[in-house]
């Protein structure tokens, strides 16, 4: 395919010179290039097989050529067997993008709609379903080779792997493996977790690892939810004890918020402090305890405060020789209600 047209002319001219011309081919890629040093890693270097002509079509012939990536700030490294798409520059250069598994586009066969509504289709949307018959790369075994350390192992394990699914307007990054990042926003007439209450239109990003195609944070395995004016429904989740003292539960608040979740959560700091800091509540909630802070540091407050009363005699024990006077600590204790009172906003 060339495209030349006076629409990618930089002057708007009916007629587009040479250096507006480039050339768009589908290939296959021979061999992932990865560093020797132990690492296993790659640029995005791709050895690709490639026919620039109708005769090397006709005769099946490949001509061997490198590709690198056409963005290199956000694009997929491709495995041995799958195909991409490459923009050859004027002066020979490959330049690639990765396409769909063969499940979604048959780079051999072309569907047109009118064939494709005929027929009934299962559709089959596993992410890393790749391999093409007509091309394959085998080892010494014969088991088909997918990458250097993508191995029939991991080939296996990924199998169901699932493509994420849109809705209109939405912005997707995902991976082979089952984590994905999705910019949308709350709309009413979509079906999703984060679309029940709150104003259309307001945007919405979500972070998750999982297997499914769609948000359950009951099935996903950790995830992360930026709202910006909606309520999230948690599903059949099953969350540890809230704190009573709470405004509103952790489903029904519609707002602002962020929702993480995963079987556990760690924070930490390498050389500095950790902050948390409410203009509300702060609630802690265990299987055994349900804490609100500000009850808690009242009670301490109130306990010490008790406790110096006791120490400066000003409230005393009644003994059998009379009341008991001012304790041997009560400096101590009249320190420690002094820091205690100074944590109050």
């Amino acid at each position: 395919m060339i495209i030349d047209d006076e629409s990618v002319t930089t002057d708007g001219a009916a007629h587009s010179t040479l250096s507006n011309a480039i050339g768009v081919f589908l290939c296959r890629v021979t061999e992932v290039v990865v560093d020797e040093d132990g690492t296993n890693t790659s640029t995005g270097r791709i050895e690709i097989q490639v026919q620039q002509t109708e005769a090397e079509r006709m005769d099946n012939q490949w001509e061997e050529e490198y590709a690198y990536p056409l963005d290199i700030y956000n694009f997929t490294l491709p495995l041995q067997n799958e195909s991409v798409v490459c923009i050859k520059d004027n002066i020979g250069g490959y330049y690639y993008l990765s396409i769909p598994p063969i499940n979604f586009v048959d780079p051999v066969t072309v569907v047109r709609k009118e064939e494709f509504d005929a027929v009934e289709v299962e559709e089959n949307l596993e992410v890393n379903l790749h391999s093409n018959n007509s091309f394959h790369v085998t080892d010494d075994a014969d088991k088909e080779v997918y990458g250097t350390t993508f191995t029939d192992d991991v080939m296996l394990a990924t199998v169901d792997r699932l493509t994420r699914k849109l809705h209109e307007g939405d912005n997707l990054l995902q991976g082979r493996f089952g984590q994905s990042i999705r910019f949308t926003s709350k709309n009413e007439l979509n079906e999703a977790p984060w679309s029940l209450d709150g104003e259309d239109g307001e945007p919405v990003i979500i972070i998750r690892t999982g297997k499914e195609q769609e948000e359950n944070v009951t099935e996903d395995t950790s995830f992360i939810y930026l709202l910006s004016d909606q309520s999230l429904d948690l599903g059949d989740v099953v969350i540890s004890p809230e704190t009573a003292n709470l405004t509103d539960p952790m489903d029904a608040y519609i707002g602002s918020q962020v929702v993480i979740g995963a079987d556990r959560l760690s924070f930490f700091s390498k050389a500095d402090d950790v902050s948390i800091s409410s203009m509300g509540l702060i609630g802690l909630a265990t299987a055994k305890w349900s804490v609100d802070l500000d009850i808690l540091m009242d009670q301490v407050k109130a306990l010490a405060e008790q406790v110096e009363a006791l120490t400066k005699g000003e409230a005393t024990f009644i003994t059998g020789v009379g009341p008991t006077g001012p304790a041997t600590n009560v400096a101590d204790v009249s320190a420690i209600v002094t820091e205690i009172s100074g944590m109050e906003q």
